[in-house]
């Protein structure tokens, strides 16, 4: 179903209702999350149209570029405002799978990788799922509940995250997807210790371990989510101690790969691949695609060992969305989601632009990146959030995450969500532009208990590609009138959200 395009009023002209009506296909076929207000931004601040914002905030959600939106209404013009049937919706997630296979390099003993495509990060939970499904009850081990979306402590335990799927199904949130995931468990291994600071990779791999033998003592198969490219940019365990895992544990479980921030190389998912790993990502991120859109990769022998996929998928999934081969596909829905289309190629417009950078134009914007970053927060006596993640890691280099609290002991992560909208809201009326900064994430306690502040700045392909055209002097001019824009916006929130709560009372 496509949304009312008179909700995007742009002008009378033949140019005008094609931009309207691509606003509107861009914004369905998706649950709640994805529907604009009448500003035409979601809940995440992130517009529906191509905007002119500093656009720093991809660590959370992407608004999509004006070059993927021109694409796209040169390729669809004339097509707007009629829906995608099923045939012409399972053609072009057909190409989406060849070009994504070349882009990951799935060539070889890869080449028969499953992909599978979902209307968010979130909903990829239920690949997972369903690659480790083999009729025992599943033990869901999740790792790092807050450095992950807040809906996959439901969609990995096989519930419902919310009253609404993509497919428009009503459903019960929080109820079982199926009653063969109804049974399914749910652990928690945390990510950071007590003071904030990332565990290390074999601690992490031993109580992953641990947790594998528990569920196969109780008759239980454990489905083990890894995170590469966290919420804050953690990548743990290390891939050494992810093959290390399964080496030891094989069959008895199955490991899902959290790359949702897609902030990892292709080589590096290939190597997950290898391992036999379930690898999710999303076109949203640091792909810089528009809000919502996914795609797993499940490698051919994981999909060989897959049971038919339990009924309760039809009210998640369409047809076209599951390889033709996968057990029990057929009994999906044969319906088209022309909103979903159109976001995943919206994000392979910016995969395809990002992979034709030099890679030394692609080292140097994200050096300057990092430096001009630090420069800002040396200049507000703030201090980044500690991560774990080697020089030279998407993950680590691309996005930064600011402990708000070393320069001001009240921020806690309440005032941080009130800084985030404030910035959303304000930065235009504040300073003359529009700044995306992303979320809050909860990293470490401050010393009352309550979770401190925090904000991220990030990177993303179509970022990179834009400030890749500018060369020695006019980059770093670029990115220091940026960051003095990013920071005069922190400034600004966090004096009015500190001065809006209450006072402290005296010990």
């Amino acid at each position: 179903m496509l949304l009312n395009s008179g909700a995007f009023d742009l002008g009378s002209d033949g140019r005008g209702r094609s931009t309207a009506r691509l606003a509107a296909a861009l914004a369905s076929g998706g649950d709640a999350r994805i529907r604009p207000d009448t500003d035409g931004r979601n809940q995440y601040f992130a517009s529906i149209l191509p905007t002119d914002a500093l656009a720093y905030g991809s660590s959370t959600i992407s608004s999509i570029s004006q070059h993927a939106f021109d694409m796209l209404d040169r390729r669809w013009s004339g097509r707007f405002g009629r829906p995608v049937g099923a045939a012409d919706y399972a053609e072009g997630l057909a190409l989406l799978r060849v070009q994504f296979g070349e882009y990951f390099g799935l060539a070889g003993p890869l080449a028969d990788t499953a992909v599978i495509f979902a209307a968010s990060g979130t909903d990829l939970e239920y690949v997972g799922l369903a690659a480790a499904h083999d009729g025992r009850p599943l033990t869901a081990i999740l790792l790092g509940r807050d450095e992950v979306g807040s809906g996959c402590i439901h969609s990995a335990a096989g519930r419902f995250f919310a009253d609404e799927t993509a497919t428009g199904a009503r459903v019960v949130a929080q109820s079982a997807i199926d009653p063969a995931f109804a049974a399914t468990v749910l652990v928690d291994v945390a990510v950071r210790d007590a003071s904030g600071q990332p565990r290390s990779s074999p601690d992490i791999a031993a109580d992953l371990s641990q947790q594998v033998d528990k569920a196969a003592a109780d008759g239980r198969r454990a489905v083990v989510h890894v995170v590469h490219g966290s919420k804050s940019g953690l990548t743990l365990p290390a891939i050494d101690d992810v093959e290390r895992l399964v080496a030891a544990h094989g069959e008895a479980m199955t490991v899902v790969v959290d790359a949702c921030q897609l902030r990892v190389s292709p080589a590096v998912v290939r190597r997950y691949l290898e391992a036999g790993c379930v690898v999710l990502m999303t076109g949203s991120k640091f792909a810089g695609g528009p809000p919502f859109s996914g795609f797993a990769l499940v490698p051919a022998a994981v999909r060989g060992r897959a049971l038919p996929l339990p009924a309760g998928f039809r009210r998640l999934a369409t047809r076209a969305e599951w390889p033709a081969d996968w057990p029990g596909a057929d009994c999906l829905p044969a319906l088209g989601n022309f909103g979903l289309l159109l976001r995943l190629q919206a994000a392979q417009i910016e995969i395809e632009r990002f992979a034709a950078l030099p890679a030394e134009r692609l080292t140097d914007v994200i050096a300057a990146f990092g430096t001009h970053v630090g420069k800002m927060m040396t200049r507000l006596e703030l201090a980044c959030v500690p991560g774990a993640g080697k020089a030279g890691c998407l993950a680590a280099d691309t996005l930064v995450t600011i402990d708000l609290a070393s320069r001001w002991p009240r921020c806690d992560f309440d005032t941080a969500k009130a800084m985030h909208a404030l910035i959303a809201r304000n930065a235009r009326q504040w300073l003359g532009r529009e700044i995306r900064i992303g979320q809050p994430v909860k990293t470490h306690r401050l010393p009352g208990g309550a979770m401190a502040g925090t904000l991220r700045l990030s990177l993303s392909m179509p970022l990179i590609a834009e400030l890749s055209a500018l060369k020695g002097p006019a980059l770093d001019t670029r990115l220091d009138n940026d960051m003095a824009l990013v920071g005069a916006a922190i400034s600004a929130a966090a004096s009015t959200a500190l001065c809006s709560r209450q006072p402290e009372p005296l010990g």
